[in-house]
Formats: C-alpha cells, sequence, structure tokens
C-alpha cells in the first residue's frame, strides 16, 4: 500500500480570516498552519492569539493543518480536504466558517 503525505502547500488553504485581533492576522492569515478546535457548538480556530504582537510568517498563507471537528463533511482522518476555509465570527470571533455538518 502506498502512502502519500501532504507538504505544507499541498493543505487546506485559509482563504480569508475576519479575526482581525488575531496576532496572526495581518492582511491575511499568516500562521504556517492552523488547527481547527471542536469546543460546543464552535468550530474554532484554536490557533487564535489576541495579541498586539504579530505572529506567523510573512510570506506565507495560512493552511489547515488539524481539524477536531469530525462531524464535518471535509473531515478525513483529522484532516481538512475543503479547496480552503474561512474564518470569522460565528459562535466564536474565529470559527471555521467552511464547516459543515456531515
Amino acid at each position: 500500500m502506498e502512502e502519500t503525505m501532504k507538504t505544507l502547500l499541498e493543505m487546506p488553504a485559509v482563504r480569508e480570516c475576519t479575526a482581525v485581533a488575531c496576532s496572526f492576522n495581518d492582511g491575511g492569515c499568516h500562521a504556517p498552519a492552523v488547527t481547527v478546535a471542536s469546543a460546543g457548538e464552535a468550530a474554532s480556530c484554536a490557533t487564535f492569539v489576541e495579541s498586539s504582537v504579530r505572529g506567523g510568517i510573512a510570506e506565507i498563507t495560512g493552511s489547515v493543518g488539524a481539524c477536531a471537528r469530525t462531524d464535518c463533511v471535509h473531515n478525513t482522518n483529522l484532516a481538512c480536504t475543503a479547496s480552503s476555509v474561512q474564518v470569522g465570527s460565528g459562535v466564536t470571533v474565529s470559527d471555521c466558517l467552511t464547516y459543515q455538518p456531515a
């Protein structure tokens, strides 16, 4: 059986993030890889950090590294299979708005 591994460039990009208070959001998400958490009704971005310090890598666009919302149609083995995701206000200030219950 051949195993396939995705590189950071093949992971779903954070297409848009409106969580402007996040230190990784500087005209777009610049976290190398975000984690989507499963917290009650929220599919929240667990990488959200409210700080005046700018974080991440300016030359990259963030991508989804892991997703704990196993009930999402885009989740396979805790990995996101959507082509890209949008993060913004939902139940929390930084929810995965691409989340769709299976």
